[in-house]
């Protein structure tokens, strides 16, 4: 009987692995839908009160229906309907936020009695039919299209303008309501970490996937429980694929990100609110990632910026802030380069120490000594308010 036994658990096993290999898809199926009353006084046990079908609040109007009850796809229908243009008011808001930092109703969580009545109404109205492009109007219009939303508002007079103020209209419109100038706002969480990497050259522009886990303190996840987490960092390109494809703990979101102001999930977030502390210049100066992509970004000062110095750093201006640096910039930068490659030059061991922070290897060719000296370049470069900053 042993044998038996052993013979029917093997292929009891090689069964189990055979159905975790099977695709399997959620199925729903249609069943009578339940009754629905009115509960008297908030009472659930009450069923006295009267049968109600569904709809939507009677002050919005009617749901068209093709069938005696309404189905979602008949609210789906109304909630894009040509008669409703609520929801494309809502949407074109939430979208000029994006571009300038600010919506034209700066609640976009609420466009009813209790939020802002838009500053330029008129402007809102005529994006959202814009956008909307209901289909009585010529035929090949634009219906829905986010794409042509975008690139209405960006190829727009007022979307090109100078994010240059003076104090005349700093006092008047310091949040530049009135469109005035172009915005200026630090950038969103994610895209600090994209840029720094898209600037050293790490990003992986990989699409789709599952989530990564960059770089993360020991002993982060250590208070959650029921199961205990850990944090094991990926390797090659999953340390430096996009911010949106971090494994994301809901309340225990990466401190990274966290530091710059990404919700925690716990509740559905529409407006961030951008903070300035100084936790976020340690995090730019400190968190591996960032050390990395200096380190990384200093291989490539070296080796396409030039002979001199003053090429290089000027290269490295162009490269991560599309500008040419003033005398007084380059200045600064060259008395630091200079004081970190004296450092270098006689501490060896603190010149190995930061170039083996992260995977990327370092290269054979050059000195480690300059190569650090660049680094601590680079690092004040990334941590410049001007490199995260929408200009």
């Amino acid at each position: 009987m042993q044998p038996a036994r052993i013979e029917l658990a093997k292929l009891e096993a090689k069964h189990e692995i055979l159905l975790s290999k099977v695709p399997e898809v959620m199925v729903t199926e249609s069943v009578e839908p339940r009754e629905v009353r009115v509960l008297p006084r908030g009472n659930w046990m009450d069923d006295s009160g009267d049968i109600v079908q569904p709809a939507i609040p009677e002050f919005l109007g009617k749901l068209e229906t093709g069938s005696k009850r309404a189905t979602r796809l008949d609210l789906a229908n109304w909630l894009v309907s040509s008669s409703n243009p609520l929801t494309a008011r809502a949407f074109v808001n939430r979208m000029w936020r994006e571009l300038f930092g600010i919506g034209i109703s700066k609640n976009l969580e609420d466009l009813g009695s209790q939020g802002e009545a838009p500053l330029h109404p008129e402007l809102l109205d005529w994006l959202a039919s814009e956008f909307m492009k209901p289909e009585y109007q010529a035929a090949g219009a634009h219906q829905w299209d986010v794409k042509h939303l975008l690139r209405t508002i960006v190829t727009s007079a007022t979307y090109k303008q100078s994010s240059l103020s003076n104090p005349d209209l700093d006092k008047r419109d310091p949040d530049n309501r009135l469109l005035a100038r172009q915005s200026r706002f630090r950038i969103g969480a994610e895209s600090v970490r994209d840029t720094a990497l898209e600037i050293s050259g790490l990003l992986a522009k990989q699409f789709g996937g599952e989530s990564v886990r960059p770089y993360e303190p020991e002993g982060y996840l250590a208070a959650l429980n029921f199961p205990k987490r850990d944090w094991s960092a990926s390797h090659g390109d999953g340390l430096y694929r996009r911010a949106v494809y971090t494994h994301w703990q809901r309340t225990f979101l990466h401190p990274s990100l966290l530091n710059f102001d990404a919700p925690t999930r716990e509740e559905c977030t529409v407006n961030r609110v951008n903070s300035n502390t100084p936790l976020q210049a340690l995090d730019l100066l400190n968190d591996p990632i960032f050390v990395e992509a200096a380190r990384v970004f200093a291989e490539n000062i070296l080796d396409k910026g030039g002979k001199t110095v003053d090429a290089q750093l000027a290269w490295a201006f162009e490269r991560s802030l599309e500008r040419k640096p003033a005398e007084s910039e380059l200045k600064v930068l060259r008395d630091l380069h200079r004081n970190a490659a004296i450092h270098f030059e006689t501490d060896r061991k603190g010149a190995a120490e930061l170039l083996t922070i992260g995977e990327a290897p370092v290269p054979e060719n050059m000195k480690p000594a300059d190569l650090a000296a660049m680094t601590s370049v680079a690092r004040v470069i990334l941590n410049l308010h001007e490199a995260i900053t929408r200009d």
